[in-house]
């Protein structure tokens, strides 16, 4: 009863759906009878089972057949027979993605959802977006529920750092169906949107960029600036970009990393104001951006004359800051769109993981001295380092 041509073809749910309408058709199945269980026709069609799940949901919605909770789906009518059919919901036309977010929502995650979404509705695929305080035995459930309701596939779109590596490894051994994550676990890299072999290449990149950027506006000391942690990725790739550029074009390594307390930013502050006219300074992220701009302020320097600082992810409060952030654009259209088609493929059976082709641009305003120092020369700084202007 295997078909094995199902395997390789991107419409395995249509054929699925066809195969149970032509067994109806000629009498092989009848009304009233009972299917085999999701799992037992993936066996039998050689597929996966949420493959076979794609396929009822046609079915369900052409009235072919009846789902019973708890006892199973059921052939509702003969091929003669007309009824009408259930009109999917217009949002979800193409189907439904299940996403799993941390119920502490920062600015970078508020974005990231909205830029899924977006993209999400171009597509005609719906959102089903459910918030958890942990990755623990709650996420497992849920994550199984979407699924089971008809969820293609899951999305894990953001995770606070430290990540739960451990209970992100027992959500996909629970769930056992098409799952994306934002980065490439230990032993989940095949769930991340990305190609692991060049996860992070953008923010290599980006740092790179910055540290061009001001070496053209005339900067000799140029300073990184972040959190104090051992346990987040993305600050590694950040402050190794920084640092190999440091090394590479002869220059004092400046990094400094503070904790949550405002007087740790003050003593950073008070050692790098001996350079200040001199002084520019990338940092992890728009947050510890507005942090050093704040500190600045209460020891009398002013912004970008005496330090010119950039941030990274350009959030909402970036615009509205004293003076207006300069900062990283992060590409989240490329993330969103990446995560929709590896969602899209693991749900057909297959792998569509990006090829690391991000691209993030500088938002140019106030607070790195770019039109202060460049002036006419600006956009021409710009084009030859590659940084666009995301403004």
């Amino acid at each position: 009863m295997a078909d094995t041509n199902l395997k390789s073809s991107p419409l395995t749910y249509q054929r699925v759906r066809q195969t149970i309408i032509d067994r109806i058709a000629s009498g092989q199945l009848q009304p009233g009878d009972k299917l085999a269980s999701e799992r037992q026709l993936a066996k039998d069609f050689g597929c996966n089972f949420h493959t076979v799940r794609r396929g009822l949901a046609l079915l369900e919605q052409e009235r072919w057949i009846e789902r019973r909770i708890g006892a199973g789906t059921f052939i509702l009518r003969s091929a003669g027979q007309d009824v009408e059919p259930i009109e999917p919901p217009k949002a979800a036309a193409k189907g439904l993605l299940g996403v799993i977010c941390p119920s502490r929502l920062d600015n970078f995650a508020t974005e990231m959802l909205h830029h899924l979404h977006h993209e999400a509705e171009r597509r005609g695929l719906g959102l089903s977006i459910r918030t958890v305080s942990d990755f623990g035995s709650t996420a497992q459930q849920i994550g199984r529920q979407m699924l089971d309701q008809g969820c293609l596939a899951l999305l894990v779109p953001w995770m606070p750092d430290p990540a739960p590596a451990a209970d992100l490894w027992q959500l996909a051994r629970s769930v056992k169906g098409p799952l994306v994550l934002s980065r490439p676990y230990p032993g989940l890299e095949a769930y991340c949107y990305e190609r692991p072999e060049v996860f992070g290449r953008a923010e290599f990149t980006a740092v790179e960029m910055c540290c061009r950027y001001f070496q053209e506006l005339g900067h000799s000391r140029i300073a990184f600036f972040g959190p104090d942690t051992l346990r987040n990725e993305g600050l590694g790739h950040r402050v190794l970009a920084y640092s190999r550029f440091a090394s590479h074009h002869a220059m004092a390594n400046l990094a400094s990393l503070v904790g949550g307390r405002a007087d740790e930013v003050d003593a950073v502050v008070d050692r790098w104001s001996a350079m200040a006219g001199d002084l520019a300074v990338i940092c992890f992220d728009d947050d510890h951006a507005l942090r050093l701009m704040t500190a600045a302020h209460k020891r009398g320097l002013r912004i970008p004359q005496d330090i010119a600082i950039l941030g990274f992810n350009n959030i909402p409060l970036s615009r509205t800051s004293d003076p207006p952030l300069s900062t990283v654009q992060f590409d989240y259209d490329y993330v969103a769109t990446s995560m929709l088609d590896h969602a899209q493929a693991l749900a057909d059976g297959r792998s569509a993981q990006a090829e690391g082709l991000a691209r993030e641009k500088l938002v140019i305003r106030d607070s790195c001295g770019g039109r202060l120092c460049a002036d006419e020369r600006l956009n021409q700084i710009l084009e030859r380092i590659g940084a666009g202007n995301g403004n």
